[in-house]
């Protein structure tokens, strides 16, 4: 006697296998996407701090050029005055000035 094979049977039995096959490919496919995301994450975070780490120095560089003007006016309108000890004055405060500007801003690092 020969065995019938059920044809609808069969045929819904290979869809649930390709089904299967799908959701693997799927699941595998969402894994990569994930760790894809956690790096593109990861990079654009060292990018941030990076361009933080920037905004910082300039922010400093733009003080000390604006203290390094208030020096070069001062020391401008002493001349004007004839004064001289009003000039060194005026130059040793801002010097000192600037030096605390200098020893408290954070040193950027070396480029990688």
């Amino acid at each position: 006697m020969s065995n019938v094979v059920d044809l609808h049977r069969f045929r819904l039995a290979r869809l649930i296998r390709d089904a299967g096959h799908q959701q693997g490919e799927l699941a595998r496919m969402m894994r990569v996407a994930t760790a894809e995301r956690a790096q593109l994450a990861e990079a654009l975070q060292g990018a941030q701090h990076h361009l933080s780490r920037i905004a910082d120095s300039y922010k400093v560089l733009l003080r000390r050029l604006e203290r390094e003007r208030d020096f070069r006016s001062a020391c401008q309108e002493a001349a004007e005055l004839d004064d001289l000890d009003e000039m060194i004055r005026r130059r040793d405060a801002l010097a000192r000035e600037l030096e605390e500007l200098r020893a408290a801003a954070p040193r950027p690092e070396l480029a990688r």
